[in-house]
């Protein structure tokens, strides 16, 4: 048998043991090997014994076995296993098949002690360390239940009972059982409860004197009052056997009403998140037909003066995005197009709220809306946020440039350069994704392009988005909508294709000997030596490193400008996508109207601006 061959083969080396602690192993030093704990107790078919203690290593480094030695009920036994190890500081082993035949009696104990061996796979000994145990063994547990906890609580909320003899999943199940009545308040009403049976768990493997269970709203509904009656403990083990614990009279359990004790921020912008504390809060659940929305009751004032009721049935209810656990919400100030094509939401107009935000927590065919938090909420101008999001590729562009060890100066001055061409416009441009909105763009630098048709960039988001109805476009990867409409599916901006405006590396009609003038000393294709860390800033090889930098900052910034342009729905032209014409410095322009000294910000031209109806737009949509 399995567990008996490695029993004499484990304890024949154990006999060769050195001396304990921390020991030198082909040049490494081995954490000392300690046992400082094990359980639970008492053990029955099933349980994993826990070994807990330091030394633990990886079996690439070492072989660990657990070795049994003492009595069960007088009866001398000893045995060892190879454990499973959870991590450096906790074995597990299973009380199965041989493991259960050498400590499982119907009522008794294992008194002795449990040692760890550890052998390790070079040439160096082996070392064991034990710690005395008394185990209580048992074929079935029956349990007891003295307590449970809070005595006043909330939809969603942990009861814990205390006790004894509770089980483990791997051993069989705990089931707790209700009877009795549920009083609620309003409306007044009694409900029956009879025999109800809830699966629970103890808290931490190491324990069997607590067990816990969720009140989810099936259990007790969701309208306040208290329950009073009896609780129990079934245990269910392996074998199906049911043992339960004496009826504890329950007189004092109250199910509160939901309530929100916190809002934060108490100013944001469309696409932003809003979190709300409190309690008893429950996630949308299809199959339990329950859900918790929000409710704005109050007044809403907007920036120009205009007051609008939001009081009693006029309240405004927001659906949350997220429920975490019975006590967070996040939702989002989101604006939607309606049947007739209006934007509505809360994160439309800027303006004042003032009243009370309160949950409404739903349960089938009941609602109950819970105490509000009195607030006095800012809804700021819409701000159209923008995430650079700098991929893998982008490194790999910079380093063919020479400039990768100068990563940071570059990206300062791309975002240096979206800043000043959107400024007065209410857009943030962030290298981070955001955390604090759940709608903000994003647009996407590689390296070539994709599509093979070697474009600078691409908006591919799908159609033309007039009024930046959208705010979570996505400047980058593959959209089939587009492809579908017969455009180029990969979208983004491709520093590397800046290469195609070198005369000397590709016959392009906007390659221009400037730019090998610029990129000459650092880009090896050229015949350039990469930057070094801090020669920008130094003004190094008389600045030609700084000029690099600067000029590839502003040429991916420039081409992030135009085709975030294109996202919000520029240019401002009916049917067009760019501006009609060729004019000098206008940065909505079509490529081919767009040299490279434009771009680069060399030799007098640009930086490029927006057309004065460009502008307009975009003080319409995004005003500050």
């Amino acid at each position: 048998m399995q567990l008996r061959r490695a029993t004499y083969w484990l304890l024949g080396l154990a006999a060769l043991l050195a001396a304990c602690g921390d020991e030198v192993q082909g040049g490494a030093i081995l954490p000392a090997l300690q046992v400082t704990r094990v359980g639970p107790s008492p053990v029955v078919p099933g349980t994993r014994i826990s070994i807990e203690g330091g030394g633990f290593v990886v079996p690439a480094v070492a072989s660990l076995a657990v070795i049994f030695r003492g009595a069960v009920d007088g009866e001398a036994t000893e045995f060892a296993v190879f454990p499973e190890r959870v991590d450096d500081h906790t074995l597990v082993v299973a009380v199965e098949g041989e493991v259960a035949q050498a400590l499982i009696r119907p009522n008794g104990r294992f008194a002795g002690t449990v040692s760890v061996l550890r052998t390790p796979l070079i040439d160096a000994p082996a070392e064991e360390i034990g710690t005395p145990v008394d185990l209580f063994v048992a074929q079935r547990l029956i349990p007891s239940l003295t307590g449970y906890s809070p005595t006043t609580l909330y939809v969603g909320e942990e009861i814990t009972l205390t006790g004894e003899g509770f089980l483990h999943p791997s051993e069989g199940a705990s089931l707790v059982e209700l009877d009795g009545t549920m009083e609620t308040d309003q409306p007044p009403h009694t409900v029956a409860i009879s025999g109800l049976q809830l699966p629970a768990m103890p808290p931490d493997a190491g324990r069997r004197d607590a067990l816990s269970f969720t009140l989810t709203p099936d259990v007790l509904g969701i309208l306040p009052g208290r329950f009073s009656g009896t609780l129990r403990v079934i245990n269910v083990d392996r074998q199906d056997q049911h043992d339960a614990s004496t009826p504890l009279s329950v007189a004092d359990l109250t199910l509160a009403s939901p309530e929100i004790t916190a809002m934060t921020p108490l100013a944001a912008s469309r696409g932003q998140w809003v979190m709300l504390e409190g309690h008893g809060f429950t996630a949308a659940d299809g199959l339990l037909q329950a859900a918790t929305i929000i409710e704005f009751d109050g007044v809403f004032t907007a920036i120009d003066g205009t007051a609008q009721d939001l009081g009693g049935p006029r309240a405004l209810t927001l659906v949350p995005d997220v429920v975490m656990g019975n006590s967070t919400i996040g939702a989002v100030l989101r604006v939607d197009v309606d049947a007739d094509g209006v934007q509505r939401g809360l994160g439309l107009v800027p303006g004042l709220f003032e009243g009370t935000v309160a949950p409404i927590v739903l349960f089938g065919a009941d609602q109950t809306r819970g105490r509000g938090l009195p607030v006095s909420f800012t809804v700021l101008p819409q701000k159209q946020v923008i995430y650079i999001k700098l991929l893998p590729a982008f490194d790999q562009a910079l380093s063919e440039f020479g400039l990768l060890a100068e990563r940071d100066a570059v990206i300062a001055r791309i975002r240096e350069v979206v800043r000043r061409d959107y400024e007065g416009i209410s857009i943030a441009f962030t290298t981070e994704e955001p955390e604090d909105y759940a709608e903000y763009g994003v647009v996407e630098v590689a390296g070539y392009d994709p599509n093979g048709t070697h474009q600078f960039g691409l908006d591919n988001t799908s159609g033309k988005d007039v009024g930046n109805i959208r705010f979570n476009d996505i400047i980058g990867g593959y959209n089939a909508e587009t492809e579908a409409d017969g455009y180029a599916a990969y979208g983004g901006v491709f520093p590397a294709e800046f290469f195609n405006l070198s005369p000397s590396l590709a016959d392009n009609p906007l390659a221009s000997s400037r730019f090998d003038d610029v990129f000459r000393a650092v880009m090896p294709r050229l015949g350039g030596t990469p930057a070094s860390p801090g020669e920008a800033a130094s003004f190094a090889r008389d600045g030609a490193v700084a000029e690099a930098v600067q000029v590839f900052g502003n040429l991916v910034g420039n081409t992030i400008t135009h085709e975030v342009g294109h996202s919000l729905g520029l240019a401002a032209v009916d049917g067009q996508f760019h501006n009609i014409g060729d004019n000098p410095g206008w940065i909505m322009d079509a490529g081919s109207a767009r040299p490279f000294e434009e771009r680069a910000e060399i030799d007098g031209a640009g930086p490029g601006v927006f057309s004065p109806q460009n502008r307009a737009y975009l003080e319409r949509v995004l005003p500050l």
